[in-house]
Protein backbone atom coordinates (compact mmCIF):
# COMPACT_ATOMS: atom_id res chain seq x y z
CA UNK A 1 0.00 0.00 0.00
CA UNK A 2 3.19 2.51 0.73
CA UNK A 3 4.37 1.88 -2.56
CA UNK A 4 0.70 2.80 -4.42
CA UNK A 5 1.42 6.15 -2.70
CA UNK A 6 4.56 7.06 -3.06
CA UNK A 7 4.06 6.27 -7.22
CA UNK A 8 0.45 8.38 -7.29
CA UNK A 9 2.51 11.09 -5.12
CA UNK A 10 5.77 10.95 -7.93
CA UNK A 11 3.00 10.68 -11.14
CA UNK A 12 1.44 14.07 -9.33
CA UNK A 13 4.70 16.07 -9.13
CA UNK A 14 5.65 15.21 -12.70
CA UNK A 15 2.38 16.70 -13.59
CA UNK A 16 2.53 19.94 -11.86
CA UNK A 17 5.68 20.29 -13.47
CA UNK A 18 6.70 18.59 -16.20
CA UNK A 19 9.92 18.94 -17.97
CA UNK A 20 11.80 18.01 -21.26
CA UNK A 21 13.15 14.97 -21.56
CA UNK A 22 13.08 11.77 -19.55
CA UNK A 23 13.90 11.90 -16.17
CA UNK A 24 13.42 9.99 -12.90
CA UNK A 25 10.44 12.50 -11.87
CA UNK A 26 8.43 11.80 -14.85
CA UNK A 27 8.82 7.58 -15.59
CA UNK A 28 6.47 5.30 -14.89
CA UNK A 29 7.27 1.74 -14.28
CA UNK A 30 5.98 -0.75 -16.25
CA UNK A 31 5.83 -4.46 -15.51
CA UNK A 32 6.75 -6.98 -17.95
CA UNK A 33 7.10 -10.94 -16.91
CA UNK A 34 10.48 -11.17 -16.12
CA UNK A 35 12.61 -13.29 -18.11
CA UNK A 36 15.09 -16.21 -16.33
CA UNK A 37 15.67 -13.90 -13.22
CA UNK A 38 15.92 -10.32 -14.87
CA UNK A 39 14.19 -7.29 -12.86
CA UNK A 40 11.39 -5.72 -14.30
CA UNK A 41 11.95 -3.10 -16.74
CA UNK A 42 11.09 0.38 -16.41
CA UNK A 43 9.86 1.98 -19.54
CA UNK A 44 9.66 6.06 -19.58
CA UNK A 45 6.92 8.18 -20.42
CA UNK A 46 6.73 10.56 -22.88
CA UNK A 47 6.73 14.34 -21.47
CA UNK A 48 3.97 15.90 -20.64
CA UNK A 49 2.91 19.12 -23.13
CA UNK A 50 3.68 22.83 -21.84
CA UNK A 51 1.06 24.58 -20.53
CA UNK A 52 -0.05 26.93 -23.27
CA UNK A 53 0.89 30.51 -21.62
CA UNK A 54 -2.22 33.16 -22.25
CA UNK A 55 -1.51 36.55 -22.67
CA UNK A 56 -2.56 38.73 -19.03
CA UNK A 57 -4.83 41.55 -19.56
CA UNK A 58 -2.74 44.59 -19.01
CA UNK A 59 0.80 43.35 -20.46
CA UNK A 60 0.19 41.29 -23.51
CA UNK A 61 -2.99 42.74 -25.16
CA UNK A 62 -2.76 46.92 -26.31
CA UNK A 63 -5.95 47.99 -27.03
CA UNK A 64 -6.32 51.78 -28.21
CA UNK A 65 -8.07 53.98 -25.31
CA UNK A 66 -10.63 55.09 -27.72
CA UNK A 67 -11.47 51.78 -28.71
CA UNK A 68 -11.58 50.79 -25.29
CA UNK A 69 -13.83 53.92 -24.12
CA UNK A 70 -16.27 53.02 -27.15
CA UNK A 71 -16.72 49.10 -25.64
CA UNK A 72 -17.08 50.74 -22.18
CA UNK A 73 -19.63 52.92 -23.16
CA UNK A 74 -21.78 50.77 -24.88
CA UNK A 75 -21.98 48.05 -21.92
CA UNK A 76 -23.46 50.49 -19.78
CA UNK A 77 -25.50 51.33 -22.39
CA UNK A 78 -26.80 47.79 -22.73
CA UNK A 79 -26.62 47.50 -18.63
CA UNK A 80 -28.88 50.86 -18.10
CA UNK A 81 -31.05 50.37 -21.13
CA UNK A 82 -30.82 47.45 -22.88
CA UNK A 83 -30.39 46.22 -26.75
CA UNK A 84 -32.94 46.56 -29.66
CA UNK A 85 -32.15 44.69 -32.95
CA UNK A 86 -33.74 45.44 -36.26
CA UNK A 87 -34.13 43.22 -39.20
CA UNK A 88 -35.50 44.35 -42.34
CA UNK A 89 -35.70 42.33 -45.03
CA UNK A 90 -35.29 43.82 -48.78
CA UNK A 91 -34.91 43.25 -52.45
CA UNK A 92 -32.14 43.83 -53.38
CA UNK A 93 -32.93 45.85 -57.29
CA UNK A 94 -35.75 47.64 -56.02
CA UNK A 95 -34.58 48.41 -51.96
CA UNK A 96 -38.58 47.64 -51.24
CA UNK A 97 -39.55 46.21 -47.76
CA UNK A 98 -40.01 42.34 -47.93
CA UNK A 99 -42.85 41.43 -45.55
CA UNK A 100 -42.50 42.32 -41.86
CA UNK A 101 -39.70 43.63 -40.24
CA UNK A 102 -38.36 41.40 -37.34
CA UNK A 103 -37.20 43.02 -33.74
CA UNK A 104 -35.70 41.50 -30.73
CA UNK A 105 -35.25 43.52 -27.75
CA UNK A 106 -33.16 42.95 -24.69
CA UNK A 107 -33.31 44.08 -21.42
CA UNK A 108 -34.67 47.26 -23.02
CA UNK A 109 -38.77 46.91 -21.69
CA UNK A 110 -40.84 45.01 -18.75
CA UNK A 111 -43.14 42.28 -20.01
CA UNK A 112 -46.17 44.69 -19.82
CA UNK A 113 -44.34 47.01 -22.51
CA UNK A 114 -43.03 44.97 -24.95
CA UNK A 115 -46.02 44.83 -27.01
CA UNK A 116 -46.37 48.51 -27.03
CA UNK A 117 -43.35 49.37 -27.26
CA UNK A 118 -42.40 46.81 -30.09
CA UNK A 119 -45.70 48.13 -32.35
CA UNK A 120 -44.17 52.01 -31.68
CA UNK A 121 -40.84 51.35 -33.15
CA UNK A 122 -41.45 48.64 -36.16
CA UNK A 123 -43.80 51.68 -37.20
CA UNK A 124 -40.75 54.21 -36.24
CA UNK A 125 -38.39 52.03 -37.79
CA UNK A 126 -40.41 50.74 -41.02
CA UNK A 127 -41.22 55.16 -41.77
CA UNK A 128 -37.57 55.76 -40.93
CA UNK A 129 -36.36 53.55 -44.05
CA UNK A 130 -39.20 54.45 -46.60
CA UNK A 131 -38.48 58.24 -46.07
CA UNK A 132 -34.84 57.95 -45.97
CA UNK A 133 -35.26 56.32 -49.32
CA UNK A 134 -37.85 58.77 -50.79
CA UNK A 135 -35.25 60.89 -50.23
CA UNK A 136 -31.66 60.05 -51.26
CA UNK A 137 -32.98 56.70 -53.57
CA UNK A 138 -28.71 55.91 -54.24
CA UNK A 139 -28.01 55.74 -50.59
CA UNK A 140 -25.08 53.22 -49.23
CA UNK A 141 -26.30 50.49 -47.15
CA UNK A 142 -23.93 51.50 -44.30
CA UNK A 143 -25.43 55.36 -44.50
CA UNK A 144 -29.25 54.09 -44.47
CA UNK A 145 -28.17 52.23 -41.28
CA UNK A 146 -26.33 55.34 -39.51
CA UNK A 147 -29.83 57.58 -40.13
CA UNK A 148 -32.05 54.47 -38.94
CA UNK A 149 -30.15 54.12 -35.97
CA UNK A 150 -29.65 57.56 -35.33
CA UNK A 151 -33.75 58.44 -36.10
CA UNK A 152 -34.51 55.47 -33.64
CA UNK A 153 -32.39 56.83 -30.92
CA UNK A 154 -33.26 60.39 -31.07
CA UNK A 155 -37.20 58.94 -31.18
CA UNK A 156 -37.20 56.70 -28.24
CA UNK A 157 -35.54 59.07 -26.23
CA UNK A 158 -38.29 61.59 -26.63
CA UNK A 159 -41.06 59.39 -26.00
CA UNK A 160 -39.57 56.47 -24.09
CA UNK A 161 -37.28 58.39 -22.19
CA UNK A 162 -34.79 55.19 -22.64
CA UNK A 163 -31.68 54.77 -25.31
CA UNK A 164 -31.26 51.64 -26.28
CA UNK A 165 -27.98 50.37 -28.30
CA UNK A 166 -29.94 49.93 -31.17
CA UNK A 167 -28.61 47.87 -33.96
CA UNK A 168 -30.60 48.05 -37.61
CA UNK A 169 -29.94 44.98 -40.01
CA UNK A 170 -30.62 44.94 -43.50
CA UNK A 171 -31.07 41.65 -45.28
CA UNK A 172 -30.99 41.83 -49.32
CA UNK A 173 -33.12 39.30 -51.18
Amino acid sequence: MHDFFTELDSDLRSIDSPKHGVSPENTKPVFTEPDRGQAPSVIPTPPLPQKIRRPEREKDIRIPNAAMHHVLNMRSQMMASGVVVIVFRVDEKSKTLLGHLKLETRGFAFVEEVREFHKIIIKRARASYEDTLKDVPDIEEKDLMKIIRRDLEIFLENTIKRSPVIIPMIISI
